[in-house]
């Protein structure tokens, strides 16, 4: 359970320098020379504006986000103290990633460039980042895992991470930010081979997608009123608006909002597959976990085919 602070705020300087170099290298490499109104731009311009201002936003937003959401806790807990205490269990994934987005966005402006042209081009990497992130919660003791499991052959890293008390006993949990990990590398590789037109917003959408099962799997999710998985609230509003924008953009398409109305209905799925593990829905008690999680998947499944509906209506509408 030791906790290695050095070790981790040495990983998260590592990723954000690899990250942003490879966005200033490959992300900006066919940037051109006229996208600027007022003078050209240099590819290291942006990238080391979107790395300052990146960094910045990301921290203000992570805690802030938190903050807010906690702040009963926090004023509880002496409101000075905690909101300036930086600790990597007081922070939001969400907002950081939120604030990430805002600095780029800034940088853009700075630079002359037009901040979702640049938002585009910086999708697969800032992807890439929070993928390293979530890595980097293996040096963070319980902080990223998820259920206890029982000692066996799924008890193996990456999937499994083992805590020792001794010489012989351990005790194993779930590796979710590992799965976290691996899965926003995955959304990384689609975004940067895959997503062409409206990258950002794409990747955004299937950015948050994983994280409505893989939230309720983390032992350390922050909650509202003791029920709701904040971030795994704000994953799903922010992919209803996306859903939205695209039934706003589609006009003259049939059923345009057709999508977004999916996504609420899978949002209710969510919400009572929530309820039945935590055995609050007394006629669904013959759901065990295991279908639950089940169901949550075939949502997620459902959200992505809608996605792809919503963003096909919004480009025959162009």
């Amino acid at each position: 359970m030791d906790i290695q602070e050095t070790a981790y705020l040495g990983w998260m300087i590592f990723s954000l320098l690899f990250s942003f170099g490879l966005f200033g290298i490959l992300g900006l490499r066919d940037l051109p020379a006229g996208s600027s109104p007022r003078r050209t731009a240099s590819r290291l311009r942006p990238a080391l504006l979107s790395l300052l201002a990146g960094t910045l936003c990301a921290l203000l937003g992570a805690k802030l986000f938190y903050y807010l959401c906690q702040i009963d806790f926090m004023i509880a807990a002496g409101w000075q103290e905690t909101l300036f205490r930086l600790n990597p269990e007081e922070l939001s994934f969400f907002g950081g990633a939120a604030g990430l987005c805002l600095g780029v966005s800034l940088a853009a402006r700075l630079s002359g460039l037009r901040p979702m042209a640049l938002l585009n081009r910086f999708a697969p990497y800032g992807l890439l980042f929070g993928a390293l992130a979530r890595f980097g919660e293996t040096f963070l003791g319980q902080l990223g895992v998820g259920p206890y499991l029982e000692p066996g052959p799924l008890c193996f890293f990456p999937l499994a991470k083992g805590f020792s008390y001794g010489d012989d006993w351990t005790e194993w949990y779930l590796a979710v930010f590992a799965l976290e990990g691996l899965t926003l590398l995955a959304v990384a590789a689609l975004s940067r081979w895959r997503l062409k037109d409206r990258r950002f917003l794409r990747s955004v959408f299937y950015l948050c997608l994983p994280q409505i099962l893989l939230e309720n799997l983390r032992l350390g999710s922050f909650m509202w009123f003791f029920c709701i998985r904040v971030e795994q609230l704000a994953c799903m509003v922010a992919m209803f608006l996306i859903l939205i924008l695209y039934g706003v953009r589609a006009k003259g398409q049939p059923r345009r909002f057709l999508p977004a109305l999916v996504s609420l209905l899978c949002a209710g799925l969510f919400i009572v597959c929530e309820f039945a593990m935590e055995g609050k829905i007394g006629f669904l008690r013959f759901l065990n976990i295991e279908a639950c999680y089940a169901l949550m998947f075939a949502g997620q499944l459902v959200l992505a085919a809608a996605e792809i509906a919503g963003f096909r209506k919004m480009q025959r509408a162009a």
